[in-house]
């Protein structure tokens, strides 16, 4: 199923600041990078600007559980995964002292999909539903047509929160790899619209000049070529030379995956 054009659904935004905006359909000067709604849990319930957890646990009761700061995720063969928040961030203090988990959705049935905010510098994380593997990605995942990929949108200001890709692409399944991704050296901003067949993503871009403009990400037979908003073409990073993303390492403890 081809995913819904920009156009026709209304898209989140992730900030890059520790709040996020509300829902708007154009955000794109407020730094890109949206989700599918399919993959939030309905009804979609936004406080704050940011979807609420109570929607998913109310759609996946029996499976993960909220108990103050801990989040339960039911995992394979009845184990469980236990995330904690650390302490709150106000008053406001560094980053490494506050930091929130909060399951905002599902991408198919291989992984949770959790919001984590640290004091700054928010980001989504997948979790995968049998083993407990954590894959830190940017901003929400857009399935291609055939769930064989994904690609995500990092929206964050590189200066600080130091990300790995403006654009990533990743192969999914169990464990997700990516497998391209894009980091210009100047500003560029991206975001998705939609998948057009397998091979190909259309895209809102600005450059310095902050004009918005649609362009595309192809899949060539020399690998992924993104048209930037100068009209250039690049081929970005392929996966042999591309390091795997980590905003914010985290790792699993002990069998119940319990942080």
């Amino acid at each position: 199923m081809q995913l819904t054009s920009l156009r026709r659904a209304a898209m989140l935004t992730l900030s890059c600041a520790a709040a996020w905006p509300a829902l708007a359909p154009r955000p794109a000067s407020a730094g890109a990078g949206f989700y599918d709604l399919r993959t939030l849990c309905q009804p979609l319930e936004i406080h704050g600007g940011s979807p609420e957890e109570s929607a998913c646990l109310k759609e996946m009761t029996g499976a993960v559980r909220r108990d103050g700061r801990k989040l339960t995720l039911g995992l394979a063969n009845g184990k469980t995964k236990v995330i904690t928040d650390a302490k709150e961030c106000e008053p406001e203090g560094p980053e490494a002292d506050c930091i929130s988990y909060r399951l905002i959705g599902r991408l198919g049935d291989w992984h949770y999909m959790l919001l984590v905010r640290p004091y700054e510098c928010p980001y989504v994380m997948l979790v995968n539903r049998r083993t407990g593997a954590e894959t830190p990605i940017g901003s929400g995942p857009f399935l291609s047509p055939n769930g064989k990929r994904f690609v995500t949108i990092d929206p964050r200001d590189d200066g600080n929160c130091g990300i790995d890709y403006r654009i990533g692409m990743f192969a999914y399944g169990d464990t997700p790899k990516l497998e391209w991704s894009y980091k210009p050296e100047g500003l560029e901003q991206y975001q998705v619209d939609t998948w057009i067949g397998d091979t190909r993503v259309r895209l809102q871009a600005s450059g310095e000049t902050d004009k918005e403009a649609p362009t595309d990400l192809t899949r060539t037979a020399q690998g992924w070529q993104l048209k930037r908003p100068n009209g250039e073409m690049s081929m970005g990073t392929a996966a042999a030379a591309a390091q795997t993303p980590s905003p914010q390492p985290a790792t699993a403890q002990g069998s119940s995956g319990s942080r």
